[in-house]
C-alpha cells in the first residue's frame, strides 16, 4: 500500500468513526472516539512493529486523529 492509498484509508476510517459518533448522544461521543483511536493505535503498533521508522510516523498520525475526528463530528452536526 503506497502513501496515497494509506492516507485515503485513514481518511475513510476517520469519516466512519465520525459518522458513528454522531449517532450517539453528545456526552458519549468523546469516550467513543477515544476508544476507537486507542484501538487504531494498537492495530498500527502491531502492523508497524517491524519497522520503527514507520511506527513513529504511524503514531504521529494517530496522535492527531482524536482532534480531527472531533472536527468532523462538529462538521456533521452543522449539516456538512
Amino acid at each position: 500500500m503506497d502513501r496515497k492509498q494509506q492516507a485515503a484509508r485513514i481518511q475513510k476510517i476517520m469519516d466512519l468513526i465520525a459518522q458513528r459518533a454522531i449517532e450517539l448522544p453528545p456526552d458519549a461521543r468523546p469516550a467513543f472516539i477515544k476508544t476507537e483511536v486507542t484501538g487504531i493505535r494498537s492495530d498500527f503498533q502491531r502492523t508497524y512493529e517491524a519497522d520503527p521508522r514507520l511506527a513513529v510516523s504511524a503514531m504521529a498520525l494517530v496522535d492527531g486523529m482524536y482532534g480531527e475526528i472531533k472536527m468532523r463530528v462538529r462538521r456533521l452536526e452543522r449539516g456538512g
